[in-house]
């Protein structure tokens, strides 16, 4: 204080009009780095693994109903577990069940797919297509940072594209799933099961579906029993398939499961399983609705249309006897 008043005794006062406060200087690039932004995406980041590896990777991410982990992807776009995080609840939000719209005549004429059945489809078609891009980003913003991308975003590239009906990439993924360990072998069995039914590749899918079950966790094997039990009914043994969706009904987790299988399958497919499943267990009037609406579409393929119409044809009333006349 006193040099103060010396320095103001000799020289007087700082001139008001040459007086201004010092430019503060640009930020650096640590400045930058600890913005309120980036730290906001490296805890979104850590929360993502963290849940990832609480949850064993499972398709269960806490945040999915309300659309936690899509907000945050796009306010994060290079943040590679946030982006795996994200495709994950994509995934769930489309366990939902598809059904096809009631008929006005329950044995007429097939009806067209419906409104509400045609919304379902192509929500879970968008769906899945945002998935497949964040899945894609991280992984190529893994590459670029020369790191391991975040574990099942390899497995979970392939689902998508499964339910995508690519069948020819998603069996490449697959096969890069399993070559970089990225989820229990069990589990990239019975998503192989399925990609190698929709190639047409019975005996393939067959095998796998079988060491799906096999391998599986306990509270996970109903997923790989619906699963094996598709392809048993595909593979013509549909008595062995009926049986096993019967005795699925008594299964704690058949719910989720049923829901778990649908979110990978394309949507006419979708349909044609929630059939088979309402079908065995005599639910014959919303069997009838979801085969009919199968056999609307324009994606199944002969043998598929043929199977269909077996099943279909198996919910028309007999004819009654004469006698009964």
């Amino acid at each position: 204080m006193l040099s103060w008043l010396l320095v103001t005794a000799l020289v007087g006062p700082p001139a008001e009009s040459t007086w201004s406060p010092a430019e503060a200087p640009p930020p650096t690039p640590w400045a930058l780095a600890g913005a309120r932004g980036w730290r906001l995406c490296q805890e979104a980041e850590r929360q993502a693994r963290t849940l990832r590896d609480g949850a064993g990777g499972r398709s269960s991410v806490p945040g999915a109903e309300d659309r936690l982990w899509q907000r945050r992807a796009e306010q994060c776009p290079h943040a590679v577990e946030v982006l795996t995080a994200a495709a994950q609840a994509e995934i769930v939000a489309s366990t939902m069940d598809i059904e096809a719209p009631p008929s006005a005549d329950p044995f007429g004429e097939a009806p067209a797919a419906g409104p509400s059945l045609e919304a379902a489809a192509d929500e879970q078609e968008d769906g899945a297509r945002r998935a497949l891009r964040w899945l894609d980003t991280a992984i190529e913003e893994s590459a670029r940072r020369r790191v391991r991308p975040p574990a099942t975003a390899y497995y979970y590239r392939a689902y998508v594209l499964t339910a995508l009906g690519r069948v020819e990439q998603a069996r490449a993924a697959i096969e890069e799933t399993i070559a970089a360990g990225d989820v229990e072998r069990w589990r990239s069995e019975r998503m192989f099961a399925l990609i190698a039914l929709f190639a047409g590749d019975m005996p393939q899918a067959l095998r796998r579906a079988h060491r799906g079950v096999v391998g599986a966790r306990q509270d996970d094997r109903a997923i790989s029993r619906y699963i094996r039990a598709l392809v048993f009914d595909r593979a013509g043994a549909s008595s062995i398939a009926r049986a096993e969706l019967i005795a699925l009904q008594r299964d704690a987790n058949a719910r989720v499961a049923r829901g778990a299988v649908q979110s990978v399958l394309p949507p006419h497919e979708r349909l044609f399983f929630r059939a088979l499943d309402h079908q065995a267990n005599g639910n014959r009037s919303p069997a009838l609705r979801l085969w009919q609406a199968y056999l609307a579409r324009p994606e199944p393929e002969e043998p598929e249309r043929v199977l269909a119409q077996r099943h279909l044809d198996e919910l028309e009333p007999s004819p009654a006897r004469i006698g009964d006349l």
